[in-house]
């Protein structure tokens, strides 16, 4: 399997949207979501995606030169039209947009439709907690791509349903970045590149039958991923049906149904200014006190220590940007086919 530095992965990301048609600005910003997850440990939302966006602008799905634009806007809320550009650039804006608002009114809510793949939710509250703020996001695939059966179900209705929180520290922020599903999709995606089988609780084919074959959610019939809980599964199916309301309904994009044609992400991202609900000194005295007294507790049997929300996503990062990047090999030949077609040059 190839490794390449994340400088080296980030360059050849940008010619790929620079070749379809991108602006350099636009280029730059897809081409750092995608290796900023990679370096985090997301592969599943990293440059897997290239060919996966390389078929969705030559299909039409994406306009590469699309700009997003604010459509609707009040004091301390807006509404940031897509207009299924790159999901990237619209989220950046968005997140961006209520950053600039809860800096003037406390707290700030931003809807987010007709956009396309944002990539990984965590790196918008990530964004906003470097402004001193609590950032909270909710997104759903603006009413297609259904994958996830409801709880007591057998076949999908849902999306994969991600929620994010990052909550800024005296140190290193906390970050929760999850799917009300068991897993996110490119998960699966990831291991069937790979080879592998998924862990057991994680699928049903397409007559509800629990499967490791993480191919069953790419036929036809397909199958689907099941809720986050396992046993307790009706609680990732409730917070996968709030966090549909709030992406879908509420944003003006759609809720999830099997028969909705419309794939891409709606997204609701709400920025919190810690000063305007109480003293910072105050915050981050308590904040790093429930640090702390993570950190102290006893590790149980199998595990060596505690570790925060995050914190493996950031000792990740220090390994990968030291050592490289490991680009599993289909879907390194994937990118190699869609180089070839578009006539870009690879790193020896």
């Amino acid at each position: 399997m190839p490794v390449l530095r994340a400088d080296e992965l980030q360059g050849l990301a940008r010619q790929f949207f620079l070749a379809l048609g991108s602006p350099p600005e636009a280029a730059d910003r897809v081409a750092t979501s995608l290796v900023r997850s990679n370096i985090v440990g997301h592969d599943s939302h990293g440059v897997i995606r290239i060919v996966q966006y390389v078929k969705a602008v030559r299909s039409g799905r994406i306009d590469p030169r699309a700009e997003p634009e604010v459509e609707q806007e009040g004091q301390c809320t807006a509404r940031v039209n897509g207009n299924w550009g790159w999901g990237q650039v619209a989220a950046w804006r968005a997140a961006q947009l209520a950053v600039a608002k809860a800096r003037q009114a406390g707290i700030a809510g931003v809807a987010l439709y007709r956009s396309n793949h944002v990539g990984r939710v965590g790196e918008y509250v990530e964004e906003i907690a470097r402004h001193e703020m609590i950032g909270l996001a909710f997104a759903n695939n603006h009413g297609g791509a259904v994958q996830v059966a409801p709880f007591g179900g057998r076949a999908a209705r849902l999306s994969t349903n991600p929620i994010a929180f990052c909550a800024p520290t005296s140190g290193f922020p906390i970050l929760v970045d999850i799917t009300s599903s068991v897993a996110a999709e490119g998960k699966i995606r990831v291991l069937r590149n790979q080879g592998k089988q998924a862990p057991e609780g994680w699928l049903v084919d397409a007559e509800g039958n629990a499967t490791t074959d993480p191919g069953v959610l790419y036929t036809t019939p397909a199958g689907a991923l099941l809720p986050l809980g396992g046993a307790l599964g009706h609680k990732g199916y409730g917070l996968g049906v709030m966090v549909d309301v709030l992406a879908g309904a509420l944003t003006g994009a759609l809720c999830s149904h099997p028969e909705a044609k419309t794939v891409g992400n709606a997204m609701l991202i709400l920025a919190i200014r810690i000063d305007a609900f109480a003293p910072k000194e105050h915050y981050y005295e308590e904040v790093d006190k429930l640090v702390s007294a993570l950190k102290s507790c006893p590790p149980a049997k199998g595990f060596k220590e505690v570790l925060l929300p995050g914190e493996i996503e950031r000792r990740l990062a220090e390994q990968r940007l030291a050592q490289g990047i490991e680009i599993d090999d289909e879907t390194w030949r994937e990118i190699l086919q869609a180089a070839q077609e578009l006539g870009i040059a690879l790193p020896a």
